[in-house]
């Protein structure tokens, strides 16, 4: 369906809540982009499958990520043994499951039961097809780091799809469709700073493709330190979230990361929903309400005319 000739106001109250019905399965893909320094650029390339699920035992919202494809590094799958061995042994995670908050934000890995379970295949299946005392020592610290939910938990918060797609964006953003908040993201390790003061811009209507936008722009906030020089750690985060304009889920993720101590990194991450076959990626666009005033889950349409685009120059040509 092309609504790229409507557009869509919000009502009284600005908000962003999340509609994604349980069941509902959803395809993405992941492109990340790696510079450390002057070195060169590496970028990782993959699939993964993220359906909603119904919630856990203490009504908790839940998730489950599903790779689909194999991990690309370069274009190409992982050739170095020590990255082959790595990609074997974390397929023990998944499919994962993950526990959210009711804004959407991250919170804790539910089926460890599961993992657990897996394991012993996934062990089996890497020490059939790898030899070494290397390999041995690899498995034997991995064992350990899986019986110890706190330790998979904290290797989670460096997991870059789970970390820009899981943040609590669904909640209100008050009378000018803003709000602030801290967020940390894996490229800011070092424990002097507390993440990035990130000023959250919710738009007044739907963009030229029908979609809701989200704008991110953030500085690093560093740890107060009487020890610490605050010029050494600085950074900034540009994070664009394009949302659906009926039930909110995310349609595409936008976003960029520097952060400079010693020397600079930067970060880029592309994740943007892969249709279905034979479907367009605005299918489900239609809305079922025309009826002013009510809240922001419920929009106008307004008629406009412009030209159908592709998704991608529809995305990055706004």
């Amino acid at each position: 369906m092309d609504i790229s000739n409507k557009k869509i106001y919000y009502s009284g109250v600005n908000a962003l809540r999340l509609e994604w019905p349980a069941d509902l399965s959803v395809r993405y893909g992941v492109l990340i982009n790696f510079k450390e320094g002057e070195g060169n650029t590496n970028e990782v390339k993959y699939e993964v499958r993220v359906t909603r699920l119904r919630p856990g035992k203490t009504g908790e919202p839940l998730f489950q990520i599903n790779r689909i494809s194999d991990v690309f590094i370069n274009e190409i799958p992982p050739d170095l043994i020590a990255d082959k061995l790595a990609y074997a042994l974390g397929k023990v995670f998944y499919p994962l499951v993950i526990a959210v908050d009711h804004n959407g934000g991250f919170q804790s890995i539910y089926n460890h039961d599961e993992i657990l379970k897996r394991w012993q295949l996934v062990k089996k299946n890497v020490l059939d097809n790898f030899d070494g005392c290397l390999v041995e020592n690899y498995v034997s610290r991995m064992e350990k780091q899986l019986s110890n939910l706190d330790q998979i938990q904290q290797a989670f918060l460096n997991d870059w799809l789970i970390q820009t797609f899981f943040k609590p964006l669904y909640k209100e953003y008050g009378q000018h469709r803003t709000a602030e908040s801290v967020y940390k993201f894996p490229i800011a390790k070092d424990f002097h700073v507390e993440g990035y003061i990130t000023e959250e811009k919710l738009s007044g209507q739907t963009n030229s493709f029908g979609a809701v936008e989200l704008l991110h722009n953030g500085i690093i906030k560093p740890l107060e330190d009487e020890l610490f020089i605050a010029h050494r750690h600085t950074g900034d985060y540009v994070g664009n979230y394009f949302l659906h304009p009926k039930n909110k889920r995310i349609l595409s993720v936008v976003s960029d990361f520097s952060y400079r101590s010693q020397e600079e990194s930067r970060v880029k991450i592309r994740i943007t929903v892969i249709p279905e076959d034979g479907l367009e990626f605005d299918h489900d666009f239609e809305l079922e309400s025309n009826v002013k005033g009510l809240p922001v889950t419920e929009m106008v349409m307004i008629d406009g005319q412009s030209p159908r685009k592709g998704f991608w120059n529809r995305l990055l040509n706004k």
